[in-house]
């Protein structure tokens, strides 16, 4: 066995004895971090891990069948796994329980037309088996329609998804892969989702239209959260950006800049006809306080 042989067992035995499971998501090789030996990474989490989850492609579109598969080590034929699917707004696409066969083996298929996937951006799979130690992910991303509003973005840019439109916000990453992002108009808060290998960094230059924190005139803070625990920045700004750089420790998944102004939820054409029901509305109002004062 190499030395990378010797290296993985060594880091997954040490997974498995604190019960800090990896997640991964699986592309054609089944392991996005491999460049060959997918399938026998695999089944080195097999061995050592308690259950372990996969799916067949990392990204799909909404017109996708996935295969989620996975791995009990130890099956007891008398308890099943329960597979939950979470959406890029935390809300519960689909629960499951999967039976496994003899070696503990156990699959399914997720159909994204369904219209509970029509939302853009990450989605996570998490699998249980007995404890909450016994537990693993992966998180896939599912693309927007063809003809979806927005810009191309480019390698090095996030394409941060608000309902069908899409903003490219410019970043670089050390220590982790950035799997999507999503913009929440409600919280004003642009959400970046990642697999962390190692600790690392990610400075992200974001356009000012995008998302901003303004008191009154002047720029003010953002509120930084590493998987929902605050945590301090460095930032540089121009005119019309906002870079921020974030820490972040092995492991994390998920990272929320929440600031005081973001894109408008309402698109050109439909905020002019809210502006005109608003002005007619005033209008028709007037017009009834007028009829109703009484004449002497």
């Amino acid at each position: 066995m190499s030395n990378k042989g010797y290296a993985l067992i060594a880091i997954l035995a040490a997974a498995a004895a604190t019960g800090a499971i990896p997640a991964f998501a699986a592309d054609e090789l089944v392991c996005p971090d491999c460049t060959e030996g997918g399938y026998d990474k695999i089944e080195a989490y097999k061995k050592l891990l308690p259950i372990v989850v996969w799916t067949d492609k990392a990204v799909y579109d909404q017109q996708s069948t996935i295969v989620v598969s996975g791995h009990v080590r130890n099956p007891n034929p008398d308890m099943d796994v329960t597979m939950k699917v979470v959406g890029p707004t935390g809300n519960v696409v689909k629960v499951e329980q999967l039976t496994f066969d003899n070696n503990g083996d156990f699959e399914t298929m997720l159909n994204t037309a369904s219209p509970l996937w029509t939302q853009s951006g990450v989605y996570t799979i998490t699998v249980q088996y007995g404890g909450a130690s016994k537990t693993d992910r992966v998180q896939i991303e599912v693309l927007g329609e063809e003809g979806e509003e927005g810009e191309t973005c480019d390698s090095d840019q996030l394409n941060a998804k608000v309902g069908n439109k899409g903003y490219c916000v410019p970043y670089t990453v050390k220590g982790a892969t950035v799997v999507g992002g999503t913009l929440n108009t409600g919280t004003k808060s642009l959400i970046v989702k990642i697999m962390a290998e190692s600790q690392g960094e990610i400075t992200l230059d974001i356009p000012r239209s995008v998302l901003d924190s303004k008191s009154g005139s002047r720029d003010d803070s953002f509120f930084v959260l590493v998987d929902e625990e605050e945590t301090d920045y460095d930032e540089k700004t121009t005119l019309t950006t906002r870079s921020v750089t974030i820490q972040f420790p092995a492991e994390a998944t998920e990272i929320e800049i929440i600031g005081t102004q973001i894109v408008p939820e309402f698109g050109p054409i439909a905020a002019l006809v809210l502006a005109i029901a608003i002005i007619s509305i005033i209008a028709v109002s007037a017009k009834t306080r007028l009829r109703l004062m009484p004449k002497y």
